[in-house]
């Protein structure tokens, strides 16, 4: 058995919580960064509310269930860690799953006074000098150029992170259009390759490890990897 194993058996039968938490922390020293990946990820897809929910938080109750099923848990640091990263990854389905229909859940009254309000925003007509009915706002309304989207950039560490691992110097982000430029190659990317690079990266899992987390394939972790490394190389140079 191994220290860390023997050693989160000693804890759990003194219930010295603490000292169990900060054991697993070292087993899986990326969980944190990964969580704080995927909801800000969700974030940025408006499928969270923005800063709602913090990382630490859900990492406290993904290491709270380890804890109260460490019986059943593998008693193997890899295996381990890779059973710590899919808690986390159930935690936050479950997050994204419970917003997405609280979202939906609109109450009667709440559609009522919707449309109370979209009452008492229609437009005010009137009638120019050729007889045509036109609204009494002006007209280049129409016209005006819509806002900006805003640009949410990376954070710098996670920059690095990606990065380090598609292979491309850092100082090409001295340039702050390419950090736009990461900003939405990262964004754009379909949901299961997202997630894949946020546990090659924030997660710090080995490719095997990301397989068995997201149980798929390893060579299908592989080549999506290969393929996200190719493109973001292509267009960051």
């Amino acid at each position: 058995m191994t220290a860390p194993i023997a050693n989160l058996k000693t804890y759990k039968a003194q219930a010295n919580q603490d000292a169990f938490f900060l054991t697993l922390e070292d087993i899986a020293p990326g969980l944190r960064n990964y969580i704080k990946q995927r909801l800000r990820s969700a974030e940025r897809r408006r499928l969270l509310p923005a800063r709602f929910y913090a990382p630490d938080d859900v990492l406290h109750e993904v290491f709270l269930a380890a804890y109260e099923r460490f019986d059943a848990m593998p008693q193997d640091v890899e295996k381990l860690r890779v059973m710590l990263f899919q808690l986390a990854n159930e935690r936050l389905d479950e997050l994204i799953t419970q917003e997405s229909w609280h979202r939906r859940a609109v109450r009667l009254e709440d559609i009522l006074a919707d449309e109370m309000k979209m009452m008492d925003e229609i437009p005010q007509m009137t009638v120019d000098a050729d007889g045509e009915i036109v609204l009494v706002e002006e007209l280049d309304d129409a016209e005006a150029a819509p806002p900006e989207p805003e640009i949410i950039l990376l954070e710098e560490s996670f920059e690095d992170e990606i990065l380090g691992a598609v292979g491309v110097e850092r100082d090409v982000m001295d340039d702050d259009l390419l950090r736009v430029l990461l900003a939405r190659l990262y964004d754009h990317l379909p949901e299961q390759s997202r997630i894949l690079l946020d546990l090659w990266t924030r997660g710090r899992l080995t490719v095997e490890e990301i397989a068995q987390v997201r149980d798929v394939d390893v060579t299908q972790v592989r080549e999506t990897l290969e393929r996200i490394r190719a493109e973001f190389r292509r267009w960051l140079g």
